[in-house]
C-alpha cells in the first residue's frame, strides 16, 4: 500500500479551450529572464483577449541544452495566482494538463513585442513585481543574505548586477560602432562598473554582486578597496535557478543597483527592486 501511495499520481486535468492560451517559453537559447519575459506577455495577451487560463509548458534549465523541468518547480503559481485573481486569469502548469482532449487549443510563441510595447508599460510593471519563486529557490537566497548582513553595523544593501561574463562581450563587441578590439571592450565596461561603485557606495555598505564572472576586473577593485562585497555560490548545477536565486538576492537591494543597460536581467530588477530613495544607475 505504501509504494502505490508514492507512485500514485492524479489524473491529468482539463480545460475548456475557449477560456483558455498556452504560452511556450523556451527555446534553445532562452534563460531566466526571456522565459518570464513570455510568462508575463502570455498574461498580458490574456487580459486583453479577455481568456481565464493561461497554459505555462515547461522550463529550460540551462541554455542549449536538453535540460527541463516543469515551471511549477520555478514559480509559485498559487501565489501568483492570488495576485491574478483581480484579473480574473489562473496559470496552470502545463504538466498538470491532459492535452489530448483540447483540440484546437491556441498555443502563444511570443518574442519581444508584447514586453516591448509602450502601451504595456504600466501593467509589465506590475507583472513584473508579481512574480514569485518556489520556497526552494527563495530560501537560499534570502538566508545568504540574511547571515551576511548579521555581523554588519549598516542595513543598507547594494546590488550589482556584473554583466561581465565572455558571452555579454562578445555581444557588445558585435554590436560596437566603430569597432573596437575585445580588450577595448573589456575595459570600457569594467571601468563604467568602477567609476558608479566610486561615485555611489560607500566601502562599508554592503554590495551584493549578481554575476557569472567573479575573475575580473571589478571583483579585484572592490577586493583590492576592502569593499564589503557578497558574492552568492551557484549552489545547483542549473545556470538558470542560479539566475532565479540571484533575482531573489536583487530585490532585496535598498538603497543603490548598479546595473547593465541591455540586459534583461537588469531590466527585470530595475521593475522588481521598490523603494523611494532607491538609486538605480546602468552601465
Amino acid at each position: 500500500m505504501r509504494k502505490l501511495l508514492n507512485t500514485y499520481k492524479p489524473p491529468k486535468k482539463q480545460v475548456k479551450i475557449e477560456n483558455s492560451y498556452k504560452i511556450v517559453i523556451s527555446q534553445d537559447f532562452t534563460g531566466l529572464c526571456n522565459q518570464l519575459w513570455s510568462v508575463i506577455s502570455g498574461i498580458i495577451i490574456c487580459i486583453k483577449d479577455g481568456k481565464r487560463i493561461l497554459l505555462i509548458d515547461k522550463f529550460l534549465l540551462n541554455v542549449h541544452t536538453n535540460s527541463y523541468c516543469s515551471i511549477g518547480k520555478i514559480l509559485c503559481l498559487p501565489s501568483m495566482n492570488r495576485f491574478l485573481q483581480k484579473y480574473n486569469i489562473v496559470l496552470v502548469d502545463d504538466g498538470h494538463i491532459n492535452e489530448r482532449n483540447t483540440p484546437g487549443l491556441k498555443v502563444l510563441r511570443l518574442g519581444w513585442e508584447v514586453i516591448q510595447d509602450p502601451v504595456n508599460n504600466a501593467i509589465k510593471t506590475e507583472l513584473f513585481q508579481s512574480i514569485r519563486f518556489v520556497p526552494s529557490i527563495v530560501a537560499p537566497a534570502l538566508k545568504f543574505v540574511n547571515d551576511s548582513q548579521n555581523n554588519q553595523k549598516k542595513g543598507t544593501i547594494n546590488v550589482i548586477h556584473l554583466r561581465i561574463e565572455q558571452d555579454w562581450l562578445d555581444h557588445a563587441l558585435i554590436h560596437r560602432k566603430p569597432k573596437a578590439s575585445p580588450d577595448v571592450i573589456y575595459n570600457e565596461i569594467a571601468n563604467n562598473y568602477i567609476d558608479l561603485i566610486c561615485r555611489h557606495i560607500q566601502k562599508d555598505e554592503s554590495t551584493f554582486i549578481l554575476t557569472g564572472s567573479s575573475n575580473n576586473k571589478v571583483i579585484d577593485y572592490l577586493r583590492n578597496n576592502q569593499y564589503t562585497y557578497f558574492l552568492f555560490p551557484k549552489i545547483t548545477p542549473y545556470r538558470e535557478v542560479n539566475a532565479a536565486m540571484d533575482m531573489v538576492i536583487g530585490k532585496t537591494c535598498n538603497n543603490v543597483f548598479i546595473g547593465c543597460g541591455g540586459s534583461s536581467f537588469s531590466d527585470i530588477l530595475l521593475h522588481r527592486i521598490t523603494g523611494d530613495n532607491i538609486q538605480k544607475y546602468l552601465c
